[in-house]
């Protein structure tokens, strides 16, 4: 019998104990005001995100075992030397995928939960289209990526029919559904380290997040190019690809207007531009263009809430893959949940004694990530989900 419950760290451990302090001071007072009561809410709040955020057993040896695979240490060690795995979750170690840990191909190692956070991080720092709160990320646990099939709905003309009690009831006219099918690209990065890399970093940041974060924004460059530009048959399906054409260019060289937006805006159906995910992707040039807009008295066009740019009520992200020079497709609209990405999370190989590396007490490890994406536009091009624009020649 396994323990699965959560442990905190020496950290956590502490916030905790000062929070439930804190709390005692607090409520031994004869009488506790109304804004103390509120902060006991918060203190609350803060422990259970705490206590939901600690390892499992599971994830604690996962973290001990990659560390370990990290540093170097021979494969045969690692295997003989976790047996209690063998019950507890996915095969992480490459070549042993039967519960007798039989040796196998070294292939390389499935990152644990918190390298693979670090990853994500790097991901969404670069592009906003591997970021889950943009588009719609769809993260596999481990490298299998199975190809997954997207269904939906015109959702612009669906309707309802009213009926009487005593009618009956006739065949409907059922909306279209569409299929896509997303399949897999596999794509690869490599970082050489050195063999002390662990306690090298140790004194500034740890070394696994620095790595997971190297690791996510040179993946983000790499696959962001194809998820913008993918021709969806050698490659993913990229946004602008998938998108559908606005017919609106923009009516100046080199500035961008009121009307410009507003065209493009209403251009997409309302129930898309109601969507939560709604929004405007262009790259840092264009961005740049549109901080610059004026009104007639010479005041920004367009507001900063919350230090993002809105545009008529919707957020601007950068996608640095989208083109900006004139002629181009520089802008993109619409509800951007109907760009799916389907990925696999990092698998990490570690080579100790490739030429050029091992000479100068160095390691390579190459991270691999399988990836697919489409624009899921359920209506055809009718009333496309997601448009582009046009910039001025």
């Amino acid at each position: 019998m396994y323990n699965f419950n959560r442990t905190l760290s020496p950290k956590a451990e502490q916030r905790m104990f000062d929070l439930s302090k804190r709390m005692d001071e607090i409520l031994s007072q004869p009488v506790v005001p109304g804004s103390d009561r509120k902060r006991i809410d918060g203190m609350l709040a803060e422990m259970a995100n705490i206590r939901t955020s600690g390892e499992t057993f599971e994830d604690r040896k996962h973290n001990e075992v990659f560390k370990r695979y990290l540093k170097g240490e021979a494969w045969s060690t690692l295997v003989s030397s976790t047996p209690e795995l063998r019950a507890v979750g996915p095969d992480f170690l490459a070549g042993s995928a039967t519960p007798s840990w039989t040796n196998g191909t070294e292939g390389g190692f499935l990152v644990p939960q918190q390298f693979a956070k670090s990853v994500a991080t790097g991901l969404a720092l670069v592009d906003p289209l591997l970021d889950p709160r943009v588009a719609t990320v769809i993260m596999e646990p481990g490298f299998k990526l199975s190809p997954l099939q997207l269904p939906g709905w015109d959702l612009s003309t669906i309707a309802a029919v009213k009926v009487t009690e005593t009618s009956q009831h006739n065949s409907d006219t059922a909306p279209g559904l569409d299929q896509k099918l997303l399949n897999k690209y596999t794509y690869r990065l490599s970082l050489g380290a050195s063999l002390e890399w662990e306690e090298d970093q140790a004194t500034f940041d740890t070394a696994t997040d620095a790595m997971g974060k190297a690791f996510g924004i040179g993946f983000a460059r790499g696959i962001g190019a194809d998820l913008v530009n993918g021709d969806g048959s050698s490659a993913p399906q990229g946004v602008l690809t998938g998108a559908h054409d606005s017919g609106i260019t923009t009516a100046a060289a080199g500035v961008l207007g009121l009307s410009d937006f507003t065209d493009i805006f209403f251009s997409v159906n309302a129930i898309y531009r109601n969507s939560p995910k709604c929004a405007w992707l262009m790259a840092d040039a264009t961005y740049k263009k549109v901080r610059n807009a004026k009104d007639s008295s010479n005041r920004p066009l367009f507001p900063i809430v919350d230090d993002k740019l809105m545009i008529l009520g919707k957020p601007v992200y950068v996608c640095p893959s989208l083109p900006s020079t004139a002629g181009s497709k520089g802008i993109v609209f619409g509800d951007i949940s109907y760009f799916y990405v389907h990925c696999t999370t990092l698998f990490l190989k570690r080579r100790l004694q490739l030429p050029g590396y091992v000479e100068y007490g160095k390691a390579l490890y190459t991270g691999l990530m399988s990836v697919d994406s489409v624009v899921n536009d359920p209506t055809g091009g009718s009333m496309a989900p997601i448009v582009y624009a046009t910039l001025h020649s």
